[in-house]
């Protein structure tokens, strides 16, 4: 999950509402529009996805979830969802499809702290 952790400029990030697909959601997944509902991401990403969801719940197709629009003033937390032996600050990953870790390289997530290299360890990290 990406969940916002800080600002830049001390600024709080407000709730958005917009209908979604059928399916099931949670707080820190990303998102993004398809067919102008919003959906999980489809397929590992290396473009910066434009809201993360703030609500827990299973819905049917045009029920309306609480978002966050991704601001690049902001640092999120995530978990790697693979392994990366020599994660490094400065590094850039990918949002990993279902929106929920990041992997790879070559990606938007620009990491800005570490806590392991192992999958499911925490990396903080903002979108560029």
């Amino acid at each position: 999950m990406f969940l916002p952790i800080k600002s830049d400029n001390g600024a709080s990030l407000p709730l958005e509402y917009f209908m979604a697909a059928a399916g099931a959601y949670q707080p820190g997944q990303l998102l993004e529009v398809s067919g102008g509902l919003l959906t999980a991401i489809a397929a590992s990403t290396d473009e910066t996805p434009p809201y993360v969801c703030m609500t827990l719940a299973e819905i049917a197709a045009g029920t309306s979830l609480a978002v966050y629009r991704i601001s690049d003033d902001w640092i999120y937390e995530s978990e790697l969802g693979e392994d990366i032996a020599g994660l490094a600050v400065g590094d850039k990953l990918e949002v990993e499809a279902g929106g929920l870790t990041a992997v790879g390289a070559d990606g938007c997530f620009e990491v800005v702290q570490v806590y392991g290299e192992l999958e499911g360890d925490r990396v903080r990290g903002r979108f560029v």
